[in-house]
């Protein structure tokens, strides 16, 4: 089973047990901007009841869903593994949080087409606030590439207002401005 065959089978078993999800981190920085390679797929899930154990039912057999969760402590949520045999690749499932971004985020969430199937992904704004949030607390170069990429290849279709409501609240507004800045001819 290949990462992508992975990614339609967890989507494929959230759909099938009624999980509300949406496709966030570097796929979502890469179906809205300039893509790059990944060693995961990364989802916002809300699962209720009962979900998580249905889930690890109707997977097959080459994925396994451990079901013990950690902490992640940037965005203070929960998360699940889903790990290819045989593979580096994994799944990893964020249950959606009370933060207010991260609820505002999954309602704004887009049905769209991606990896061969419909599937829910954030839309790029909200990749791009959360990708603000992740860069301002590790500082990973891979997370203001992928602010720069969609920038790039979004930034006149996207929503300003919005952006800078929440990079004020988070306070990245001057990490947002110094990326935008670093784009020739979009300041």
């Amino acid at each position: 089973m290949t990462a992508d065959e992975a990614l339609i089978a967890v989507l494929d078993g959230l759909d099938s047990v009624g999980v509300p999800y949406m496709i966030v981190g570097s796929l979502a920085s890469n179906f809205h901007g300039i893509p790059r390679s990944t060693r995961d797929a990364d989802l916002v899930v809300d699962l209720g009841p009962g979900q998580l154990e249905r889930l690890a039912g109707v997977l097959p057999p080459a994925l396994k869903l451990n079901q013990q969760s950690a902490f992640e402590t940037v965005t203070g949520t929960t998360r699940y593994l889903v790990e290819l045999a045989g593979s580096p690749f994994v799944c990893e499932l964020f249950l959606c949080s009370d933060d207010a971004h991260d609820r505002e985020r999954f309602s704004r969430r887009l049905r769209v087409r991606l990896a061969e199937r419909t599937a829910w992904v954030s839309s790029a704004e909200d990749a791009i606030v959360t990708k603000l949030r992740w860069a301002g607390h590790v500082n990973r170069a891979k997370d203001r590439d992928d602010i720069r990429n969609i920038l790039a290849v979004r930034g006149l279709d996207l929503d300003w207002h919005y952006l800078r409501r929440w990079s004020d609240i988070h306070g990245t507004t001057p990490l947002l401005d110094e990326i935008r800045a670093s784009l020739q001819g979009f300041a």
